[in-house]
C-alpha cells in the first residue's frame, strides 16, 4: 500500500494487497455480495437469504473480502440460539490501484553508492586491524610491530601481504560487481521508459 489519506487508499499494482483484492473480486459471486452489502450492513445468513447463495459460499467470499480489506465487521449481535453473528458492511473508502513506481537513476545510484561505501569502510577496517592490534597489544620485542613479529615467526609466508592482497582483490571485485549491477538496473529502467 502506498498511502492512505482519509478514506482514499492508494495501492501499488502488483503488491500483496492488490493481489488480495484481485482474488476477492475475481468471482462474480463476490461482486454480487459486495454490491448487496453496499446497500447496507448484513449478517452472513441475511446475505445468503437475499442473494440466494449457499451460506458456505457466502462465508467463503466474505472471508476473501475481509482479507482484501474491502469490507469490515461493523457490529455483532446474538442469534436466538445464542451464537454471535457478525454484521458485515462495505468499508467507507475509495481504493485506487496505481502503477508500480520505478526507481529513477538517482535513487539507483544512491542505493548502490551506500552499498559501495559500506564495502569500502569494511575493507578499510580489515586493513587497519593489524596496526590497531599492534598499538593495543605490545609485542615481545619493543620497537617491533605485531605485523613484523608475525611475519618473522613464519618468514616463508607473508601473512600481512596476503591479507592486504585478499582484501584488495575482494574490494575490487565487489566494486566491479556493484557497478555492473547498477548499470544493468539503470539500463533496465531506461528501457522500460
Amino acid at each position: 500500500m502506498l498511502q492512505e489519506e482519509d478514506n482514499v487508499v492508494v495501492i501499488e499494482q502488483g503488491s500483496v494487497q492488490a493481489q488480495k483484492i484481485a482474488k476477492a473480486m475475481a468471482s462474480p459471486t463476490a461482486g454480487d455480495l459486495f454490491n448487496t452489502l453496499s446497500d447496507g450492513p448484513l449478517t452472513a445468513t441475511a446475505l445468503a437469504e437475499q442473494t440466494g447463495f449457499p451460506l458456505t459460499t457466502v462465508k467463503y467470499h466474505l472471508n476473501n473480502l475481509l482479507d482484501a480489506d474491502l469490507i469490515e465487521v461493523v457490529d455483532s449481535r446474538w442469534s436466538e440460539k445464542g451464537r454471535e453473528m457478525k454484521i458485515y458492511g462495505v468499508k467507507d473508502q475509495v481504493v485506487v490501484l496505481a502503477p508500480r513506481k520505478r526507481p529513477d537513476v538517482r535513487q539507483i545510484v544512491e542505493r548502490y553508492g551506500v552499498i559501495a561505501g559500506a564495502v569500502t569502510i569494511g575493507c578499510a577496517v580489515l586493513l587497519a586491524i593489524p596496526n590497531m592490534l599492534s598499538r593495543y597489544f605490545p609485542t615481545q620485542n619493543p620497537g617491533v610491530s605485531l605485523a613484523r613479529e608475525i611475519t618473522e615467526v613464519a618468514p616463508t609466508f607473508d601473512l600481512m601481504g596476503f591479507m592486504q592482497n585478499a582484501v584488495l582483490i575482494f574490494f575490487c571485485g565487489a566494486i566491479l560487481v556493484l557497478a555492473g549491477m547498477m548499470f544493468y538496473e539503470i539500463y533496465r529502467t531506461k528501457k522500460q521508459d
